[in-house]
């Protein structure tokens, strides 16, 4: 069964404020939302596939990235 979230259990699951989901929202940035009537909600399992999609780095860039920094981690 489909759960749908509000967008403060976004931002608790985020880690972000309502406010920042709502600025991701108009900017288009979160999966998975919809509005009824005036309200915003999220499908629970777009929204987790949308963001372990998003979190995927490609191997290719992920050692681009690593080829730039030092032992450290610092930009070279």
């Amino acid at each position: 069964m489909t759960r749908y979230l509000s967008v403060k259990e976004v931002a608790t699951i985020l880690g972000i404020s309502n406010k920042t989901v709502y600025k991701l929202i108009y900017k288009g940035k979160i999966p998975g939302h919809f509005m009824l009537d005036s309200m915003h909600f999220f499908d629970e399992e777009e929204l987790r596939i949308g963001l372990k999609a998003l979190a995927t780095v490609p191997k290719k860039t992920a050692s681009k990235i690593h080829q730039t920094r030092d032992r450290h981690g610092l930009m070279k």
